[in-house]
């Protein structure tokens, strides 16, 4: 797996086995569409698996991601991918079940990136409390299968093969 774009386009970062990492042609799609500046952006990587989204927005500028996983081998390659890239300053690692740290968690951000695994609700039943974590302006990108309906409202989705992308805008 590589970074798209951006200060560590090209690199190689670590994937561990089990996880269903996004596509490069998805995460470029995710990132296009955003048309946001992230430069100075504080980003959530929620179900972080093995960080993809949140270092690519690392790469295109983002000020600091927070990732959260629980997944031991999932914390331990992302570890190993802030590391290579030197960016331990730029990222905050939370080792936490995502159903259990939504609801407790206390800050905002500008970008959310939510990838939970298909196939177990998780998309529908976390996205409304998910969004009330996103800055006024701010944009919660949601991957998930297609067959998974969402209640919040989507700015737009697109599908890619097995994968929806949802966009929702922060109230502004």
């Amino acid at each position: 797996m590589r970074v798209c774009a951006g200060q560590y386009k090209s690199r190689r970062i670590e994937c561990p086995d089990g996880i269903r990492p996004t596509t490069d042609r998805v995460k470029e799609a995710i990132f296009s569409a955003l048309a946001m500046d992230l430069h100075g952006k504080i980003v959530l990587d929620l179900f972080a698996g093995s960080g993809a989204l949140g270092i690519e927005a690392l790469s295109r500028g983002a000020e600091a991601v927070t990732f959260v996983e629980q997944a031991r081998s999932c914390l331990s390659a992302i570890r190993k991918n802030i590391a290579l890239l030197d960016a331990a300053e730029k990222a905050t690692l939370i080792k936490a079940d995502a159903l259990s740290f939504v609801p407790s968690c206390t800050h905002t951000f500008d970008l959310i990136l939510m990838d939970p695994p298909y196939h177990k609700g998780l998309a529908s039943q976390l996205a409304p409390q998910v969004y009330n974590l996103v800055n006024p302006g701010g944009v919660l990108v949601i991957e998930h299968s297609p067959r998974e309906i969402l209640t919040v409202e989507a700015w737009k989705s697109r599908v890619y093969g097995d994968t929806m992308i949802t966009y929702v805008t922060g109230a502004l």
